[in-house]
């Protein structure tokens, strides 16, 4: 095997074994041994616990390499660079949206302060005032992971932040557009009142409504331009 397919079989061999054998806090053998065991060289190993590392599953110590508690976080770095740029994925991006965001919003009316509230408002008027198309796509993420958090589940708010790039690229598109920044806008601001009355139904309403001109949006802009006639 070459160098990279060994790191690689060493890595998976241990990456199945660390959570059979190990506790979180337990170490591994140093690298010597672990060299020893596989054969080869101790640069080979060391290459293999930075996998480990990025992984989440040890952490370095004077002591050797020891495992780490499950980080949930580093999985979803890990499944955010899983996601490409197509047509399918922004589909996907979008329905993934709709069923996190409209299902959370009983929690959310009934946890949402009135402060949590004004920062939604806030943040509303900051997007109108974005200089670029990315900072525009950026204020409109932290603006529906702000409404995530208010539901006060920590591990919907994790997958929510996981998928902030693709969620962040989609909602660029068609932000380039006059009209639509400003639509996206009053969309944000009806939401906002139905948060203030508490009321479940009209906040579902209202958030329907965004998903749907988000999809038209991105169906009108994901059309392939017409090829001109000779």
């Amino acid at each position: 095997m070459n160098g990279v397919s060994t790191v690689k079989a060493i890595f998976e061999e241990l990456r199945k074994e660390i959570p059979e054998r190990y506790q979180p806090g337990d170490l591994l053998p140093n690298e010597r041994l672990l060299a020893e065991r596989f054969g080869v060289s101790r640069n080979t190993i060391r290459e293999v616990i930075i996998f480990l590392e990025a992984y989440g599953l040890v952490e370095k110590t004077q002591r050797g390499p020891r495992v780490s508690k499950p980080d949930i976080e580093a999985m979803f770095r890990i499944l955010d660079q899983c996601f490409d740029r197509s047509v399918k994925t922004c589909r996907e991006v979008l329905q993934f949206r709709r069923i996190i965001e409209i299902g959370v919003l009983p929690e959310v009316v009934r946890h949402i302060t009135d402060a949590e509230i004004d920062g939604l408002d806030r943040l509303a008027e900051d997007m109108e005032h974005q200089l670029t198309v990315r900072e525009a796509a950026e204020v409109d993420f932290r603006f529906h992971a702000a409404i995530v958090a208010a539901s006060r589940n920590s591990m919907l708010q994790k997958m929510y932040q996981a998928m902030s790039q693709p969620m962040i690229y989609y909602m660029e598109i068609g932000k380039s557009n006059a009209v639509i920044g400003p639509t996206t806008v009053n969309y944000h601001r009806q939401i906002i009142a139905a948060l203030r009355e508490r009321s479940v139904g009209k906040a579902v309403e209202a958030s329907n409504a965004h998903f749907h001109f988000s999809e038209s949006v991105f169906n009108q802009e994901a059309q392939p331009s017409a090829t001109p006639t000779p």
